[in-house]
């Protein structure tokens, strides 16, 4: 009992601190990315910390197992480097109970992926896309920003504000531009207004950029037919926000709560349950595939297969990804996803007990 707590505390110390590492190398370079669409107008700087935040326990699902495997790897690693494996060897610790010990804190993280990929990240998904489809909605002129030619702001092709003055809620020296159908030919519209404000009709609850004091240039580009028009107050509506299939495609699953999975029965909810299945089964099975690969001695040194065990953990991630995707185009059964599992349960059993099934064979050789 006192072996069991003193390996599962050390595993899980060590797992937690290569999550902070990966997480904060992961988080940089979204934050780095999402800067990049600041900085070029596809993103108002009030929705940066919001989704990158929400974006956390997205990663944090699919970095925890590796964490648990670097981290079981080193803990087990250093027992074989300071010789306490052979002391406890020699205390009648075999692979079979050393298994049972790694286990424990493979299933603790096992737990704690469960409450990631049933709860917390479907629902951050969920309010992720809410915010990216309703930018314009609860927040009204964060969407907008200032001095800078936007694209897809507002339900328009390209806005341009010289000014905002969030006090008043008032876009200032307002340019707009869209395409439109409104003649024969799609026509582009060209709107300037000195000022707009984004309003909502309390009857419908459609929301609406009241533009004021302005004018509108409406016609096929290259031709002299066009039409210009002048106005005091004109309100433009802008689209509702609403989560399109289309628009954002397997992000709906990803998003959908797992109640909702378990009573839907088209093979894409399928494949999305089972791999939430997956993420709570890896570190099961990284727990065996880590006391396998953590052999070593002093003179190879416990980062020797660091580097293979990560291979090792991309390919298998991959690869139940790219057996989700075929189980939700109605190619394979979920029973090939699961397959996949059981031939890295294999592979990890036959790690651990290799060596003894090789000393078995020699021992009988040389007598």
């Amino acid at each position: 009992m006192l072996i069991l707590r003193y390996l599962t505390r050390d595993i899980l110390q060590h797992t937690a601190a290569v999550s902070v590492v990966i997480l904060l190398i992961v988080v940089s370079g979204q934050f780095v990315r999402l800067l990049g669409d600041v900085a070029q107008g596809d993103l108002a700087v009030g929705f940066l910390l919001s989704i990158l935040t929400l974006s956390i326990p997205n990663y944090l699902e699919l970095i925890l197992p590796m964490a648990f495997l670097i981290g079981a790897m080193l803990a087990l690693g250093r027992l074989y480097m300071d010789s306490e494996m052979v002391i406890l060897s020699g205390s009648g610790l075999g692979p079979l109970e050393l298994a049972r010990a790694v286990s424990v804190s493979g299933l603790v993280i096992a737990a704690c992926s469960a409450v990631l990929a049933f709860g917390i990240t479907p629902w951050s998904r969920d309010q992720a896309l809410q915010l990216m489809a309703d930018a314009t909605d609860e927040q009204g002129l964060a969407a907008f920003v200032a001095g800078r030619f936007q694209r897809r702001a507002g339900g328009f092709d390209t806005v341009y504000a010289n000014s905002i003055d969030n006090d008043q809620g008032t876009l200032l020296g307002l340019f707009l531009a869209q395409r439109s159908s409104d003649f024969e030919n799609e026509g582009i519209t060209i709107t300037y207004a000195e000022s707009g404000q984004i309003v909502r009709d309390a009857s419908t609850g459609a929301r609406y950029l009241e533009l004021t004091m302005g004018r509108r240039y409406h016609g096929v580009p290259g031709d002299l037919d066009y039409r210009v028009t002048e106005f005091d107050v004109l309100g433009e509506r802008l689209p509702d926000a609403e989560l399109s299939e289309q628009q954002f495609g397997d992000k709906l699953l990803d998003a959908m709560p797992s109640s909702e999975l378990f009573q839907a029965h088209t093979p894409a909810t399928r494949a999305t349950l089972h791999w939430r299945f997956s993420l709570v089964w890896m570190p099961i099975s990284l727990a065996l595939l880590a006391l396998g690969l953590a052999r070593t001695d002093k003179r190879r040194g416990r980062y020797i297969m660091m580097l293979p065990a990560v291979i090792f953990y991309l390919v298998y991630l991959v690869g139940v990804s790219s057996l989700r995707t075929q189980v939700a185009a109605g190619d394979l059964s979920a029973l090939a996803l699961w397959s996949l599992h059981l031939g890295v349960l294999l592979v990890s059993v036959g790690l651990i007990y290799w060596p003894l099934w090789s000393i078995q064979r020699i021992r009988p050789a040389q007598q």
